[in-house]
């Protein structure tokens, strides 16, 4: 039965090496290292919340890596920590809720939007389409406002429903 359980674990292991690779390819694409993925694949697929000490057993990463790699992964909502009165340990789980997993994503597109739109605010004021040059920038802005704008529109829609009306 031993081995059986052992050739279980092993397919268990490969199955979720995509999920986890999933994770690492998300926090190379926000620009974070791999390891923040790593740990973030690590707390989806644990059974129940995970402690600090545990995911640093689990990683080999140092307690401080763990730890600040963690706090970001709470600071960006994706993992919540648990407070046990009288336990100094530090326990995460993950945020699963699709509600607040399709929250999250939005808010993430709101940040890409206010940013780019103040940043054609600032060139609009800037130019003074007098220039050939200077007016293809100024029509190139017109059309990357209308862009970000009906991506606002698309977002403001997306907030009124339910994840389970979509």
């Amino acid at each position: 039965m031993d081995d059986e359980d052992e050739i279980a674990g092993s397919c268990n292991q490969d199955v979720r090496r995509h999920i986890i690779n999933a994770c690492i390819q998300w926090a190379r694409m926000k620009g974070y290292s791999d390891s923040i993925g790593f740990l973030r694949g690590l707390t989806v697929l644990a059974r129940e919340p995970v402690s600090l000490d545990e995911l640093v057993l689990q990683t080999g990463y140092s307690k401080s890596t763990v730890s600040s790699n963690m706090n970001l992964l709470e600071g960006q909502r994706l993992v919540r920590r648990i407070v046990i009165p009288g336990d100094k340990r530090h326990i995460y789980a993950p945020i699963v809720d699709p509600e607040i997993i399709m929250a999250n994503m939005l808010d993430a597109i709101d940040r890409e939007i206010l940013l780019f739109c103040e940043a054609l605010d600032r060139t609009e004021k800037e130019l003074a389409a007098g220039s050939a040059e200077e007016k293809w920038l100024s029509e190139r802005v017109a059309t990357l406002r209308q862009s970000y704008e009906r991506s606002e529109r698309i977002v403001k829609f997306l907030r009124t429903k339910s994840f389970y009306e979509i």
